[in-house]
């Protein structure tokens, strides 16, 4: 195609240099984007957490964490919450039957059991000037706080706090309460603590409660989508940490009253207790692996544990968390498998996570990565989409986008949770820039060849323009080698079919026929109702043109048993195709009127060519070529002689051949010599001894046309020989 020269120097530096800038511009564009984090980025980047989530799902989850449920059934059967603290002594003394190793307490008691005798004297001496009294009433009776304070003391419980460390100042007397701590630094390590969120506003249970048990605090924080992903497994507490509910009955089972935290330069990076490591964010956050929607864990009715029915090998040493799953009672979180999930389930999960070793972190290291995977895919999407063909854009797109999913699927396989949102982004961007901009510097040359040859509407011309304007417009006899194919008895193939069957059976065969006369440098000219016409040599010059029409030809009735499979499946019906090859001297050029023209070619030779399609039919032949195709060919085919013929319309005899492999002529050699033999006794008018020859050969071949048709020939010429015999039939019909 030739490029208009007012296409200045300029222009074609900066067409150049389109790629690379529009490559490096978008790669910019989404590193600025990373570094921003607009929310909805953040958001797609948790969706793709959720999604990745299911791969470190344990398959069994641990059998240590049981649920102990306040659940509907317990609050029909022993009244609404909040229950008398008498009644939650009671359910910790049986959980101390039952020997857990520990007990967490998911529910506050922060302020005094209104309930308790002595409590409701004071009140109503308060508030109404009566005095009464409960004469009989124990005295361990009179405050439900001391007796379930005793209760506490007496089972492996840790109580539950609220921290708001957005908020300074406790909200219940005392400081936070901490465990202590075992750093260790490594070479330019930031100490833990500087990076820990302070406890700030506590709210925990009454004093008394405190001096009984451990605390951990009970925070479930949700993302920016009101999904719960994280919880906090530690917050500063002056110069310890304070745990969460889970962490701390993980220690209390352990019996361990120290943690050993583990920081690099960048903050904390995991917090151990005995000879478990859990990885967290530097501000100590866990990232939780949840094993499955609600119901994962065992739940245990709390009415159940009261009336102590549960059998003991379902409790006995392991490690229980009291809460609610009770609608009512708002602790009902969403998480990524599950929209209600119990807020006391979370804490099971993060033991569970810890037990297994199965937690999730977004390393330090994971910005970084990600920026280099933006410039990466930028570069490669540069490469793949400035120098790939447009049908390789689609492709290449998913195969750059799928590199980089499963590149974070692996590393989340392995407890690291890398986005690869951003990578995936920057190579949607930069090949849809650079797919527009491609688009549109063609689309200008397009504009520019359709000014130049604004007449043109073949798509084969405006491809394959060598010559300058002048030379197309008026075209150019030029020696072409002419193929017409059609396919054999299709009138009354398509008499059988349904208009959209004809088109299915049409698009089946023209399908493979065409991309063998493209493969092999090719013109296809026209569709013909069911005949396909191409040429070879325009125009563009293709070197030993005849050679690649018959190899063409050749390999187009090799592809017809593989045409034929899909056809028996699809319509029940199979297809034969006869091939007329020629070669000779065709005026090829415009043609058309002023509104339309076309790049075809015209001449004697072109109708000859078509008149040997139609002689296949005639000898049973699948492809016919006249001697100057077969002589263009030299020893590359061999070629059995078919007739010396005058076609209809036509004085000069044609003398017509089928062509062969070599692999198949050597393969019937003898019946090939014994053809050439009766062949030759037909030429030169001895049509007795032709006619016993190709007796023999009919006899041995009786499915090949050509020996019969001859056979016929030579027993009627024989009843009548012609006066002037010259070898040459003539044909009547086309």
């Amino acid at each position: 195609m030739v490029i208009p020269a007012a296409l200045s120097r300029p222009a074609r530096l900066l067409g150049r240099l389109a790629v690379p800038l529009v490559g490096a511009l978008a790669t910019l564009a989404m590193a600025a984007l990373f570094l921003l984090r607009p929310g909805l980025a953040t958001r797609l980047d948790l969706r793709i957490y959720d999604h990745l989530l299911p791969l470190r799902a344990s398959p069994r989850p641990s059998a240590v964490p049981v649920i102990i449920d306040i659940d509907e059934a317990s609050l029909a059967a022993y009244g609404q919450w909040p229950w008398p603290r008498y009644r939650v002594a009671d359910l910790l003394d049986s959980l101390a039957f039952y020997g857990l190793a520990a007990v967490g307490i998911d529910v506050l008691f922060p302020e005094p059991d209104r309930s308790s005798p002595d409590r409701m004297r004071e009140e109503l001496l308060r508030d109404r000037d009566v005095t009464v009294d409960f004469p009989g009433l124990p005295d361990e009776l009179r405050d439900y706080d001391r007796l379930l304070a005793r209760a506490i003391g007496r089972a492996p419980v840790v109580l539950g706090a609220y921290v708001d460390y957005r908020e300074a100042g406790p909200a219940a007397p005392g400081p936070p309460p901490s465990v202590g701590i075992a750093e260790r630094l490594g070479p330019g390590a930031v100490p833990a603590l500087d990076g820990l969120p302070d406890a700030g506003r506590v709210l925990a249970s009454l004093p008394a409660f405190l001096d009984a048990a451990p605390v951990g605090f009970v925070n479930a924080i949700p993302d920016q989508d009101g999904l719960v992903r994280q919880i906090p497994l530690v917050v500063r507490a002056g110069d310890g940490v304070f745990p969460s509910l889970a962490l701390r009955s993980l220690m209390l089972a352990a019996g361990l009253d120290t943690l050993d935290l583990v920081s690099g330069p960048e903050g904390l990076r995991s917090v151990g207790l005995g000879g478990l490591s859990v990885p967290v964010s530097p501000q100590g956050f866990m990232l939780v692996p949840f094993a499955g929607p609600r119901g994962t864990y065992p739940y245990h009715s709390a009415a159940k544990v009261l009336e102590r029915s549960v059998p003991r090998e379902e409790l006995g040493g392991r490690i229980a968390f009291v809460g609610t799953s009770a609608m009512g009672l708002s602790d009902i979180h969403a998480m990524p498998l599950d929209p209600s999930y119990p807020g006391v389930e979370i804490h099971a999960a993060v033991v569970d996570a810890i037990l297994a070793g199965n937690a999730i972190v977004s390393p330090a290291w994971a910005p970084a990565l990600q920026m280099a995977a933006i410039l990466l895919s930028g570069l490669l999407s540069t490469v793949a989409f400035g120098l790939a063909r447009p049908r390789l854009y689609i492709p290449a797109g998913v195969a750059l986008v799928a590199g980089a999913v499963l590149a974070s699927r692996a590393l989340f396989a392995r407890g690291l949770f890398v986005s690869p949102l951003y990578a995936a982004m920057t190579v949607c961007l930069a090949g849809s820039l650079l797919a527009l901009a491609r688009f549109q510097r063609e689309e200008g040359r397009r504009l520019a060849i359709r000014e130049a040859f604004s007449r043109y509407v073949g798509p084969e011309v405006a491809g394959r323009i060598t010559g300058d304007r002048e030379s197309l417009l008026g075209g150019q006899e030029r020696e072409l080698s002419i193929m017409f194919s059609d396919i054999r008895g299709f009138t009354s193939i398509s008499e059988n079919l349904r208009p959209r069957e004809v088109v299915a059976l049409l698009n089946g065969c023209f399908s493979a026929m065409t991309a063998l006369v493209r493969a092999s440098r090719g013109t296809l000219d026209k569709f013909i109702g069911d005949a396909l016409m191409a040429y070879w040599n325009a125009p563009l010059d293709v070197p030993g043109h005849p050679l690649r029409a018959v190899g063409t030809a050749l390999a187009m009735q090799e592809a017809i048993p593989g045409v034929n499979g899909r056809l028996r499946a699809s319509l029940g019906l199979e297809i034969r195709i006869g091939i007329g090859l020629h070669t000779g001297l065709a005026f090829v050029g415009d043609m058309g009127s002023r509104d339309l023209v076309n790049y075809t070619i015209i001449g004697d030779n072109v109708n000859l060519a078509s008149r040997l399609e139609g002689l296949c039919g005639r000898y049973g032949a699948g492809i016919v070529v006249s001697a100057e195709t077969m002589r263009g060919c030299g020893d590359a085919f061999a070629f059995r002689f078919i007739d010396s013929i005058r076609v209809k319309g036509r004085l000069r005899p044609v003398s017509a051949f089928e062509p062969m492999r070599l692999g198949e002529a050597g393969e019937r050699g003898a019946e090939l010599l014994a053809w050439e033999e009766a062949a030759g006794l037909y030429r030169r008018g001895e049509f007795g001894l032709a006619a016993e020859a190709l007796s023999a050969l009919h006899g041995d071949h009786p499915g090949t046309r050509l020996y019969a048709v001859y056979l016929e020939r030579a027993l009627s010429l024989q009843e009548n020989p012609p006066d002037d015999w010259d070898g040459v039939w003539t044909a009547t019909d086309k």
